[in-house]
């Protein structure tokens, strides 16, 4: 009978490790967003400077959309290469960068691109975060690259890192496209 315990309490030990083990290779930052593969919500408010702006006047093109705030200390980590980022991509012309600031005041956002450089890109405001709801963002830094057909592509959650846009977006973007630029038939 003791025999029978010990090999019961042995494997169920070896259960929870084996189960411990397996959780440690899962990011838990990561939730996969059920946009992935589906057409992008569009939006439609004002910028920073008070004019209008709408994802649909990118259509045909690729897009980066990143929600931000100025209360978001990863946000700050983050920003400097959205600004390498911005600087690389501006000579593209089938890239484009928005940001959506969300959760946050005009003012607030206008002071953070202030103080840590303003990437040149234009920047969504969502005080209420009707945009962010749209999109299931739950924290900041998200970032969605969103192909020229207006499908979502990925999901980045927390902030983008240097070498992210070689290494994930531009694979995407090579494979999705013929060398005319064009998207491939039968690519979502």
């Amino acid at each position: 009978m003791k025999t029978i315990w010990k090999v019961t309490l042995l494997l169920g030990i070896a259960a929870i490790l084996v189960l411990f083990a397996l959780g440690l290779n899962n990011d838990p930052r990561m939730i996969p967003s059920p946009l992935v593969n589906r057409p992008a919500p569009d939006f439609a408010t004002t910028d920073l400077d008070g004019k209008p702006i709408s994802l649909a006047e990118h259509r045909g093109k690729w897009v980066l959309v990143n929600f931000w705030g100025s209360w978001c200390s990863s946000c700050v980590s983050e920003h400097p290469y959205l600004l390498e980022l911005a600087r690389k991509t501006r000579s593209r012309s089938d890239f484009v960068i928005l940001g959506v600031d969300f959760r946050d005041t005009e003012q607030g956002a206008k002071m953070f691109l202030a103080r840590n450089g303003n990437p040149g890109y234009r920047h969504a405001t969502d005080p209420e975060q009707k945009i962010a709801i749209d999109w299931g963002v739950y924290g900041a830094p998200e970032s969605y690259l969103v192909d020229p057909t207006g499908r979502i592509r990925l999901k980045q959650t927390g902030p983008l890192y240097a070498g992210w846009f070689e290494q994930v977006a531009l694979p995407l973007l090579q494979e999705s496209t013929t060398p005319t630029g064009t998207p491939q038939a039968g690519k979502p």
